[in-house]
Formats: structure tokens, sequence, C-alpha cells
């Protein structure tokens, strides 16, 4: 590993330094898009991918959670927190797929955010969009940012299995990545006497030139799907179960920040923070992913299917519902979101919100995708 930097004033904590390598020892999974969605859940429970013809799939998926603050909210209006931990998280995604008899190719590009933090680190950021909400008693403070965006092309190959019970299926798919972006970090230290002081940990490509931080990795993803009678099929979804992203240059930051006045950056982090002592290097590192593994079990009646889905990432979520041909219903729990599927012909649209107004919901999903078949 090839390291080279400037300190930004000397006489830094060799205390922070050690905080630094541990966080090069212990660095967190990247957070990317999903490989498969809620919808593309239900439709490979639904039906049988290995019978169909040539199509082409065209779609954009986008959710954002948090439990801090509605979606559409004013900055200026006030919002008390009183859970123990926040989190935001977010991610996008635009994709073309084309679906073979025995074949999915892919290309797609997406974002992914994470951010995480005690009650302080609520109570932090909340000051820095609105100085009224700052913490008026001596709060410790910890927070982590988690953050990508990559160009993902995705081969993967179907392999039907028969039974007695009728038919299933194991789709083996890799995936080459294009990092444009990784950043992740932690800031950690009290809010006391109207100022915050604390350390800054910070690996982040931004402001480097975009040639070099481009960098390549690959990932392992496994589906299979099985009949356990003629009414009742379950399925299991994993993404990311190996695989690697090898950052050629990544920006580290290390420092000491104190401020008086909270004012989150682009990052919405407190990368830009007066930084009281510390070091910048540069340098090359390796990445895990972050998996993602959902069971599923469909009920068939009648023309439709009731299901239900376990998944876990960086936390565990859990989805029943109803689907019809057309129509599709969806509740995901903790975060109490319905979502509401229609289908028509070649176009298909999911909307979700965890509360009836807009301005109220904290959670919110949108799927759109648009099918062509080339051959029958």
């Amino acid at each position: 590993m090839k390291r080279t930097g400037w300190t930004l004033r000397t006489g830094g904590s060799l205390v922070l330094f050690l905080l630094a390598a541990l966080l090069s020892a212990g660095a967190e999974p990247v957070v990317l898009p999903p490989l498969w969605t809620e919808e593309q859940w239900i439709g490979q429970l639904t039906s049988l991918p290995v019978t169909g013809g040539e199509q082409l799939e065209v779609g954009y998926y986008l959710l954002a959670r948090t439990n801090v603050r509605p979606l559409l909210q004013s900055t200026e209006a006030k919002q008390p927190f009183a859970e123990e931990r926040g989190y935001y998280r977010f991610a996008t995604l635009s994709e073309v797929r084309l679906h073979l008899p025995r074949w999915q190719i892919s290309y797609a590009f997406g974002i992914a955010d994470r951010f995480e933090g005690d009650q302080g680190a609520v109570q932090l950021y909340q000051g820095g969009v609105s100085l009224t909400q700052l913490p008026t008693t001596d709060t410790p403070v910890h927070a982590v940012l988690n953050r990508s965006a990559v160009n993902r092309w995705t081969i993967g190959h179907l392999v039907p299995l028969r039974n007695r019970r009728g038919e299933s299926w194991l789709l083996i798919a890799g995936s080459l990545y294009l990092s444009r972006r990784i950043q992740q970090g932690t800031l950690g230290g009290r809010w006391q006497s109207a100022r915050f002081d604390g350390n800054l940990l910070l690996d982040s490509t931004r402001g480097l030139n975009p040639a070099d931080t481009r960098s390549t990795g690959w990932a392992l993803h496994l589906a299979l799907s099985a009949p356990l009678s003629d009414r009742w099929r379950i399925g299991f979804w994993g993404e990311n179960l190996l695989g690697r992203i090898r950052q050629r240059k990544v920006q580290r930051v290390a420092a000491r920040v104190q401020a008086n006045t909270i004012v989150p950056d682009a990052d919405g982090f407190l990368h830009a923070a007066p930084l009281l002592s510390g070091r910048i290097d540069y340098l090359s590192e390796e990445f895990s992913l972050q998996r993602r593994a959902t069971f599923g079990a469909a009920y068939r009646q009648g023309n439709g299917m009731w299901f239900l889905f376990a998944s876990r990432d960086t936390e565990e979520e859990f989805s029943f519902g109803y689907a019809s041909p057309r129509y599709r219903l969806l509740l995901s729990l903790p975060r109490g979101e319905w979502q509401v599927g229609y289908h028509s012909g070649q176009w298909g649209l999911t909307v979700g919100l965890s509360a009836l107004n807009p301005f109220q919901a904290k959670c919110a999903t949108l799927s759109l995708r648009w099918m062509v078949a080339l051959r029958e």
C-alpha cells in the first residue's frame, strides 16, 4: 500500500492516528443499490423465468427511509427526536435488463447512501439545519457514513431443476462493478458548552480526479425457487455473497474537529468542518461489499398469491402481501410502509409510503418498469 500525505498541523494526537488505522482494518462493507427489488421477488415467485421468451426490461427504482423527520418536511420545521438511534437510507437505480430463455444480462447505474447516528448525532444534524435545535446539555455524539455510486454489469445463468412437485430453478449471477464514488467514515465526540469537540475519520474519493477514483470490483449472487406443493412455493435471493472492490485511490482524512456552528457539507457529514489538527493521506484500499439475503414464501389462491419475505442486510425487514395478475399490495415492517403496485401490458408501477399524507411519510419507494417481448 502506497501512502503519501501532508500534515494539517503538527502536534496531532497519536491516538487519532491509531483510530485511523483501526478504521482501515475494520472498514464497513460498501453499501450498494439492490440487485433485486421487492417487485422482482414477487415476479420470480409468481412466474417461472426459465419458461419465458426473450424480453427487454427498462426500470427505475428509488427508496428513501429515515426515522428522523418526514422526507418532504421543510428543514425549518421542528421535529422532536426521542429514539435512541437515527438513520437515513437512500438508493436509486436505473437499469436495462435483457431476459433470455436461460440467461439474464443487465447494465445499471445506481447510488446508495446510509447515515446512522445516536441521539446526539441527530440533535447535531437538526441543529445544523435549524440552529434553535442544537443540544442544550453536554451530549455524546457518534455517527457513521457509508455512500457509493457504481456502474454495474451483470450476467446470470438460469438452471432449470425439475422434480415431481413441479419446476424449480437456480440462478447464478456475477457482477462487474465500476466504482465512481466511495465514502466511509465515523464522527465521534461531544457537544458541550455550545461547541462540538471530536474526531473525524473519513475515507472519500470526493475531490479527487475522476480518472483516479474509478476502480473495479466483482460480486457473486445466487437465487433459487422451488415448489413445496401445488400451492406453496419458496425462494431465496443472495446478493454480493462474495465480492470486493479495489479502490485505486482514496483520500483519508483523520482529524480533530472543533466547531461552534455546525453546517453539514455536501456529504451530509462534517467533511468541511474546521480541522484543529490531523492528517490527509492518499492510498489504495480494498473494500468488501454489503451482503443481502432474502427468504420468500408464496401461497397460491385462485388467480392470486399471498406471499411473505424476510430480508437482512444492515437491518432486518419483513414484508407480506397479496398479488393478483394486475395488482399488488405489500406491507413492510418495522417501518410500516405500504406499497401498491399496478401492472398493465408492458408497464409496471409501484408506489410506497409510510403515511397517507406524503408530507408526513418517513419512508417512500418508487418503481417504474417497462418490458417488451423481443421474441416469444
